[in-house]
């Protein structure tokens, strides 16, 4: 009998162990999935507070573009600065002086969403009436009007930008160079470079692989440039033993072979200056030779490595710039066009402009000296830095805003290749047509062809 018992006891200790193993393996599996929706909603949230943010930032940018438009509508008034004192309403002298004197504050002030005095975030209206429960607000807005380059992108849409140069420290005929940067890393980084053809042992331009131009982009970089005084037939020709020209525009072909965009490549004497140094330098000879009608405008070979080394850029290079015809270089008509001749990839870039040594002058920057060699560049653009925030997180953002418009019409080309739904290649040409003609050669046409309705013409 007591043997009985023992087994009877035994058999319900393993049913005893089997439902504390199974209880457990639940109890895992369960703690996993809540530990996994917790992570998510967390993820969720502060994705969404992030955004928030973002939007924050953004809103704060809005209002940076409306408070430089009344900084601008202000300056064109010719009204002088005048130190804010707490009135009820700011002048457009106090407006000028919010602007010369940045701080976080200033967006608020000129627009009115603080005191004049005061200081503080500007909190934003949520989608709901009242409701504030992410707390959104951007809190510091600069805008910074004084530059040391300046950044744009070209697109399918939009693939030309004209840059009119305004200098803040220097005159613009002790502008030596200029320093091109193209393609960074917010373009991608897969970058497929074209085949440079070299065929008659000289640079040509690549061609279209399957419809799409390679990576890093060819760019065209245009220079118009003249004198205070000048003719329109300045721009037609060259002068001064090859040395001055107003009007240049020069083709710049990526590759990552290095030793084809170095001098150590065996092009022939006559073709030298189509690659470019290992430096990247392009020499005032070969800009000039561009608007040369006696050469061909061949592209140039520019090395662009893999690793993205030039401050973001894929490629970067530095142009020397020619002199004027007829004088030095005016402020008023120094003007540079940048694009992509294949519309495609889209692409950031840069401009800086350098002086020799000490010939920029000196001006201070966000409380940093900028080089003696380096331009600033005033009234081209402005550089908006605006952080929002939602609850305790923060983002930051900055975006360019062009003092002027560079998407007004410009000459791409006059003649024009289409792909006919890839059944053929169609010509397009610009061209006139006027009601001027000449009857004798009217006549001559119908003694030669016939009437045009009887099918011979």
């Amino acid at each position: 009998m007591a043997k009985n018992i023992r087994m009877k006891f035994k058999e319900g200790a393993a049913s005893f162990y089997v439902v504390a193993f199974s209880t457990l393996v639940l109890v895992i599996i369960a703690a996993s999935f809540a530990a996994i929706i917790i992570s998510e909603m967390i993820r969720a949230a502060n994705d969404d507070l992030s955004q928030s943010a973002y939007d924050s930032a953004l809103a704060g940018i809005e209002d940076a573009k409306l408070a430089f438009y009344n900084y601008r509508s202000c300056l064109e008034q010719g009204v002088t600065a005048v130190q804010p004192n707490g009135d009820a309403s700011l002048s457009c002298g106090e407006i000028i002086w919010l602007m010369e004197h940045p701080d976080c504050d200033m967006v608020a002030r000129i627009l009115g969403r603080i005191g004049e005095l005061e200081s503080g975030e500007v909190l934003i209206q949520e989608t709901k009436e009242g409701d504030n429960s992410m707390q959104q607000a951007y809190t510091c807005v600069k805008i910074n009007t004084k530059l040391t380059d300046y950044r744009s992108t070209l697109t399918e849409k939009n693939p030309t930008r004209i840059v009119k140069v305004k200098l803040a420290n220097t005159p613009a005929k002790n502008i030596q160079k200029v320093k091109v940067s193209w393609y960074s890393r917010t373009d991608g980084t897969d970058l497929v470079y074209t085949n440079v053809n070299t065929g008659l042992m000289r640079v040509q331009f690549p061609t279209l692989r399957e419809g799409k131009a390679a990576t890093p982009p060819t760019l065209a970089v245009g220079l118009v440039q003249t004198a205070e005084n000048f003719k329109l037939s300045d721009f037609d020709r060259v002068a001064g033993a090859a040395a001055a020209t107003n009007r240049a525009t020069v083709f710049l072909v990526p590759t990552d072979n290095s030793v084809m965009a170095s001098g150590s490549y065996n092009w022939p004497d006559s073709y030298k200056g189509t690659y470019i140094n290992g430096r990247n330098v392009l020499s005032r000879e070969w800009v000039v030779k561009s608007n040369d009608r006696t050469v061909k405008n061949v592209p140039y070979v520019v090395f662009c490595p893999r690793n993205l080394e030039y401050d973001g850029f894929a490629c970067s290079i530095t142009i020397d710039l020619p002199d004027v015809i007829g004088g030095e270089r005016s402020d008023e008509t120094f003007m540079f066009v940048v694009s992509i001749p294949y519309g495609q990839p889209s692409t950031d870039f840069a401009l800086e402009f350098l002086c020799a040594e000490g010939q920029c002058g000196r001006i201070i920057i966000d409380g940093e000296e900028v080089a003696s060699d380096q331009a600033v560049l005033e009234g081209v653009q402005v550089n908006i830095d605006s952080t929002g925030r939602a609850n305790n997180l923060y983002r930051r953002v900055e975006a360019r805003l062009d003092s002027a418009d560079t998407y007004f019409p410009y000459p791409m080309y006059a003649i024009e290749l289409l792909d006919a739904n890839s059944s053929g290649k169609l010509l397009n040409k610009n061209m006139q047509v006027t009601s001027e003609y000449s009857y004798g050669s009217y006549e001559n046409a119908l003694g030669n062809y016939g009437n045009f309705g009887n099918g011979n013409y």
